[in-house]
Parts: C-alpha cells; structure tokens; sequence
C-alpha cells in the first residue's frame, strides 16, 4: 500500500488498520475519495455492502482543521458513512478531544506497536441520527420522546424505534377517549379501548365515527402518516438476508424515527382543538 499525502509516522499504524479492515471484508484504498465534493481526504476509505468508512490514520492525535470539517460535512449532508480516527497506544490523547469526538459521534481505532488494532470507539452513522424539529412543541411528553430518540441515535435502533410506536400508540387512543368524553365520537370507551392502533386511526379519520355538528380530527394525510409510522414495527420484526437488506432497514429506521416526533406532536396539537 503506497502512500503520497500521509505523514511518514502514519503509515505503519495506517497499514495496521488496513489489514484489520480487510479482514472484516472491506475493500481498502489509500487516499482516495467517496464523494467528488467531499472537503477532506482521509488516509483510508474502507468499503463494504453499501457502507463507506473514512479512517483518518494520525501519529499525534488532531481532531481540528481539515478533519473537523469533514465531520461537520458528513453530518450536514447525512450520507451513509462512518468516520473514524486512527493512532497508536503510545500517542496521547487528550481528554477535551475524546469527549469533542464522542459528541461528534467519530470511532477510534488504537494500533499497539505489534500491529494489533482495537476499535475503541464505534462511530455513528450520519445517515442514522434523527434530530427532531426543535420547533414543535410535545407538550409534557418531550422527555419521553427525547428519551427515545436519544436511545435510537447511541445505537439501540429497535428498542428506541419501538419506544417511540408505543408512545405514538398511547397518543393517539389518547385523543380518541378525550374526543369521546368531550362529545366528539359517537362511539364507547370500551370499544375505543378495544380496538387496535390501525382502526383506532381509521376512526379518527372516518366521518361516520362523529357526533353531528362535528368533523374528523384527522384529515387523510395525517391518517397515511400514522399508518406510515405504524408500519416501523413490522421493520424491526422483519428477518433480513443479506448486509444490503439490513443497511436498507436501519435507513428505513431513521426515516420512520424522524416521523414520531412531528406525529406526536400533531396528536397533541388534536387534543388542544378538542374543545
């Protein structure tokens, strides 16, 4: 492996990191670039299944300059990628820089003078960070949605995926009792508590479901969104075959993540008009 722009003191750690990404059966390049517009070109691009993983190979740990933008371009743009530092064991490390790349969410690979390489740091995938509309307003339930949402972005996607169903779920039976003690609904509690989440959003919907004098809470695009969103539990129990499928599930994960907190936050918007 030949290197043009890496310092001299990098390059053995760098081919260090490179056999044990080979190992995980990535292809690796030196130098080279995933995207044409990218600002910065780390000392290794690793590729696998769909994933791009930028390792930036220091003798003297950095994390300021070129690297730093790179970081704050892969977040801006949400591509599917990992981004990593790389040093020795015998490098320091300075304590405001491990925790600036923690909040960064940038991996960390230790090379021992053997070659040995342990990932210290697992790195978090741009493309799977949900950050929700500061915007909206979620009422007393923001600690709970946040909570979640902060679950799903450390890595545990399913558990916080299905935080948040539950809570949309209970949102939304929720504006249904309210509408049926309020007069709204010409339906019973019981059989409002009876019902599943599909139909208990069909009603919402339904004209045929109201008292005279009064309209459906929820016109058809929110009702196609919250079915939208109900469809995420049928993900997380979807068995996948193949490293492709998964990277196309954990995308579809965000994608549905990003809609629970603007559905919660219409759910409570539907309780104020409840009158």
């Amino acid at each position: 492996m030949k290197f043009v722009l890496t310092p001299e003191e990098a390059q053995k750690p760098a081919r260090a990191v490179a056999a044990y990404l080979r190992r995980q059966g990535m292809i690796v390049k030196p130098e080279a670039t995933a995207w044409a517009n990218a600002p910065y070109r780390t000392t290794l691009l690793a590729r696998k299944a769909g994933l791009n993983a930028l390792i930036e190979v220091q003798g003297a740990p950095d994390y300021t300059g070129s690297i730093k933008n790179l970081a704050v371009w892969l977040a801006a743009t949400r591509l599917y990628v990992e981004l990593y530092l790389a040093t020795t064991t015998e490098a320091t490390l300075q304590a405001g820089m491990l925790t600036e790349i923690e909040k960064d969410g940038i991996g960390l690979f230790l090379v021992e003078e053997d070659g040995h390489v342990s990932l210290s740091r697992k790195a978090r995938n741009p493309a799977l960070v949900v950050t929700p509309d500061p915007t909206i307003k979620m009422g007393n339930v923001k600690t709970e949605v946040m909570s979640a949402v902060r679950r799903f972005n450390e890595g545990d996607r399913k558990d916080g995926l299905r935080d948040m169903c539950e809570l949309v779920e209970r949102e939304t039976e929720k504006v249904a009792v309210l509408a049926l003690k309020k007069g709204w609904l010409s339906i019973g509690e019981d059989k409002i508590k009876k019902m599943d989440w599909a139909n208990q959003i069909n009603m919402l919907a339904s004209g045929n479901s109201y008292n005279s004098g009064h309209s459906p809470l929820m016109d058809s695009n929110l009702k196609d969104d919250m079915h939208s969103f109900r469809g995420a539990r049928n993900l997380v129990d979807h068995k996948v075959r193949s490293k492709r499928e998964e990277i196309k599930r954990q995308r579809q994960f965000a994608e549905r993540m990003m809609m629970g907190p603007r559905l919660v936050s219409e759910l409570i918007s539907l309780k104020r008009k409840i009158r």
